[in-house]
This record gives C-alpha cells, sequence and structure tokens, in this order.
C-alpha cells in the first residue's frame, strides 16, 4: 500500500514536471515564429528528439494557460479553414529567457549534490567544463541571432558532453553494481 502512494505521487510528480516543459517547449518553439496547434505538435516533437511527444488534449489547455498569462497570444486566421494561430509575446520572450537561466542554476545546484551524493560510492571525475555545455545548451535555445554554423557547432558540443556524461554514468553503473554484490558478499558470511 506504502509503494502504491509513492507510486502515485511519483508519476503525479512526472506529470507536473511534463506540464511545465510543455510549456516551455511551447515557448521555445515560437520564438521561431506564429504557429497553429498541430504544427506546434510536430516542432516540439522534432526539436525535443521526441523527449516530448504532446497531444491535442495536453496542448491546448497549456496554450490556453500560457494566453491568459499573456505569455502567448493568438489570432484566428482563415486558410483552407478557420484555425487560430499562436505567437510569443515580448513578455513571454523575457519570462522564457528568465525561465531558461533559472533552470541552469537549479540543474547546476542538483548536479552538484547528487555527485557529492555520489562520491562515497565511487569518485567521479567531472571537471568544471560544464559551463561549455551550458553555453551550447544557451546557444541553441537563447541566441536567437546565432548561425546555422554556430548551432551545428553547440549541438555537436553538446553531443560530445552527453557521450561523456553517458561514460560517466555507465561507470557509477558498475560500480554499484560492484557495491551490491560486495554487499551481498557480506551477507553471505555473515549468515553462515
Amino acid at each position: 500500500m506504502l509503494l502504491s502512494k509513492m507510486e502515485k505521487s511519483m508519476e503525479m510528480m512526472r506529470e507536473q514536471i511534463k506540464k511545465g516543459y510543455l510549456k516551455l517547449a511551447i515557448l521555445y518553439t515560437l520564438l521561431k515564429g506564429p504557429l497553429h496547434g498541430y504544427e506546434i505538435i510536430k516542432r516540439i516533437r522534432e526539436n525535443t528528439f521526441d523527449l516530448l511527444t504532446p497531444t491535442a488534449g495536453s496542448l491546448y489547455p497549456a496554450l490556453k494557460e500560457l494566453e491568459v498569462n499573456g505569455l502567448i497570444k493568438g489570432e484566428w486566421r482563415q486558410r483552407k479553414r478557420r484555425i487560430k494561430v499562436y505567437m510569443i509575446t515580448d513578455r513571454g520572450r523575457e519570462a522564457f529567457r528568465r525561465i531558461i537561466e533559472k533552470h541552469f542554476s537549479i540543474a547546476s545546484a542538483i548536479r552538484k549534490w547528487l555527485l557529492k551524493q555520489l562520491a562515497p560510492i565511487h569518485f567521479v571525475e567531472i571537471d568544471e567544463t560544464t559551463p561549455v555545455f551550458m553555453q551550447a545548451v544557451k546557444v541553441i535555445l537563447l541566441d536567437e541571432n546565432a548561425t546555422i554554423k554556430e548551432r551545428i557547432e553547440a549541438l555537436k558540443d553538446l553531443k560530445m558532453r552527453l557521450q561523456e556524461l553517458n561514460e560517466i554514468i555507465g561507470k557509477i553503473v558498475s560500480s554499484i553494481d560492484k557495491r551490491i554484490s560486495s554487499l551481498e558478499a557480506e551477507i553471505k558470511l555473515l549468515e553462515k
């Protein structure tokens, strides 16, 4: 029963995180220009490499909330049929910029805390080149004037950092497995 409550709580937190990232993804997508709902869904999927896959049922409530808060505005336009096209407002641009900056601060603090917690399990070598990682993400997300070459370089840097992080995580998982085996061996010795 306790596990069930914990699972429910975790699922609720995951849903809240997804909703928050969806709103952020909408703002980012609209930085590139006005779009209607289906185009926004398509671009979010592309921009997040399918990590976020919004549905109409999740997108439109988020659009409405962003519009009510003055971060985006919608206009009805006549194409083949009448559609609502959304665009980001100046207030939305500023909110996006501040949210991203705050996100980097929080992510950095969490990373430092996590590495401190993992240190007793396995010494983790992560140099402080993570500002390079953060700069790559900032160029991709925030620098509207970045050239295509600068964006390509930022993506290459990001890819390299993620590959390095993947190697580190692999080492940590291996160390955890060794520690588990060691503790299990201790239990067997104590049981004899």
